[in-house]
């Protein structure tokens, strides 16, 4: 079940980009690349201030090694991931021994938002392999002084800080410290050891705070925000994160629902979300009767960031997946626990029960969504059914069936996404079909885009100019080119009057979230729009 768990995440490696950001990551990295400017992040010849530097500074050098591409993209990322695996299988195994360890390993590897994560990449990968690793290593610190550890484990903090800002210096610190609380040696925390590990995770901080001061504090011109004297340590230090946290900062957003989290990890940590649940109650309450516990590194980390996450106004899926690793053990100490009782009754019929709904949702999925693979749909059911009967063949545990049995549905359904729906949504990508068709049929050809698309712009192997069309009417060799335009573009032309001819159209579906009419197939049509490929007459 691990080997199959592993290679699951592995599969979605060379699937091309359906979502945007993966596109755009790709371009800044790319431009880092090219240029051998590893301090300044460019979109497109403008100066860009959203994100912290190190992983485009890592997709970068892998995209040197490797070349531009897909697989150069996310390979770091996945295996930033496999340091979060193997940090929670040896924080878990140092407090509650090997087989916890395992469970919690293999929770980690079928939660649906990490499989999610590794096939569409973003910056949660890299955090999550950083903040496990952090606070292990300041943990054997905390046991005993070690120069090999302080160093680790501030140098993974200084590159968490530069992957998301400082404020994933709470979960970390709130680790560690919630550790010294709940054991009563608060003295401990102001330990000298405490006091250089900080200063070494400034120094490992530098490097971001030298690059966003060159770039945006040495020249106060620029225009950023739609402003200019914009300070990028300032940025770094607070908007980046608080100033978004607060809503204060110069992206702020209107929306916030406190319980957001809570059903967003019904299913991004499904299929254990409800057992997590109850985990995170049972613990709780053991702590509140003052029963000793191993450790309270996940409880205070995981527990804190989430309430941190839910009084944000800025809410997105994907924030939560830092904290699975810590998640992971906390759900894998109480199913261990399981013995024949209330409790294993109500572990057997909710995991039964999610089981069932996402058998039946694949089941449904593949019947409306893609009904013309039915084949490879049999074949993994095939191999789904063979694997549930070597399951319940030979228990060895009172948990393991129904525990291993649920790992196998997370199993097949994300198999499911992987090679059937992933590809099909990547199919209705426009953007990426034109990128496809141009280098196949027109090569290196010079062409005028009148939309930009980070996904268009990172598969195209030619030169495009990005403009707009007046300016390109206005422009003989802009003109003259092959047009990259989607529908908005060319009902401009429309207006204006300009004869064109169109060759090549592509279906796309120009939304990042799916919708109901578009997961159904025979309704898929009304929901897409054309990207198109035109020449001006």
């Amino acid at each position: 079940m691990l080997l199959l768990a592993i290679v699951l995440n592995i599969a979605g490696i060379g699937i091309k980009f359906f979502t945007d950001d993966g596109a755009l990551y790709s371009a800044l990295a790319r431009s880092m690349a090219h240029s051998n400017n590893f301090t300044d992040l460019m979109y497109h010849g403008s100066d860009w201030l959203d994100k912290p530097h190190f992983p485009f500074w890592v997709i970068a050098i892998s995209f040197k090694i490797f070349g531009v591409n897909t697989i150069a993209y996310k390979l770091p990322a996945l295996l930033f991931f496999f340091m979060a695996v193997v940090y929670t299988y040896k924080l878990a195994k140092k407090f509650y021994g090997d087989e916890i360890a395992i469970i919690a390993t293999l929770i980690l590897l079928t939660a649906q938002h990490s499989v999610m994560s590794n096939t569409d990449v973003r910056a949660e990968p890299y955090i999550m392999g950083l903040l496990m690793g952090a606070v292990y290593h300041f943990y054997k610190v905390k046991e005993k002084f070690s120069i090999a550890d302080i160093l680790l484990a501030s140098i993974l903090t200084g590159c968490a800080v530069m992957t998301k800002g400082i404020y994933l210096l709470i979960p970390i610190g709130a680790s560690v410290i919630g550790d010294y609380l709940f054991k009563g040696n608060i003295k401990a925390v102001f330990h000298w050891k405490w006091l250089l590990s900080f200063i070494l995770v400034v120094i490992f901080t530098l490097p971001e705070i030298y690059s966003v001061y060159t770039q945006f504090d040495l020249h106060p011109d620029k225009v950023v925000f739609g402003r200019t004297g914009i300070s990028g340590i300032h940025w770094f230090l607070w908007d980046s994160q608080f100033g978004r946290f607060n809503n204060n900062g110069y992206i702020t957003n209107s929306h916030g629902d406190k319980l957001f989290f809570v059903h967003t990890l019904l299913w991004a940590f499904a299929p254990w979300a409800i057992l997590l649940f109850y985990a995170l109650y049972a613990t709780i309450k053991k702590m509140v009767k003052r029963i000793a516990q191993p450790e309270y590194l996940c409880i205070s980390g995981g527990i804190l960031m989430l309430l941190i996450f839910s009084a944000s106004k800025f809410q997105l899926p994907f924030y939560t997946n830092i904290l699975f690793p810590f998640f992971a053990i906390i759900t894998a100490v109480f199913i261990r626990s399981l013995k024949i009782g209330a409790e294993f009754k109500f572990f057997r019929i909710s995991q039964y029960a999610i089981t069932a709904l996402l058998l039946v949702a694949v089941i449904t999925l593949n019947f409306v969504f893609a009904p013309e693979c039915w084949l490879v749909f049999v074949l993994l059911i095939a191999g789904f059914a063979g694997l549930a009967i070597y399951i319940y063949r030979k228990p060895t545990s009172v948990y393991q069936p129904v525990f291993l049995f649920t790992c196998a549905v997370s199993i097949l359904v994300n198999t499911y996404l992987v090679t059937v729906a992933y590809p099909t949504i990547v199919d209705y990508r426009g953007d990426l079909s034109a990128a496809e068709y141009l280098n196949q049929n027109y090569p290196q050809q010079k062409v005028s885009a009148a939309v930009l698309s980070n996904t268009f712009d990172f598969y195209y192997k030619g030169e495009a100019t990005y403009t707009n069309v007046d300016t390109i009417l206005k422009t003989d060799s802009l003109k003259k080119r092959i047009i990259v335009a989607d529908e908005k573009a060319v009902a401009e032309l429309k207006d204006k009057g300009i004869a064109y001819s169109i060759v090549k159209s592509f279906q796309d579906f120009p939304h990042e979230n799916l919708s109901l009419p578009f997961i159904i197939k025979k309704k898929r049509p009304a929901t897409l729009d054309q990207f198109y490929l035109i020449r001006i007459r």
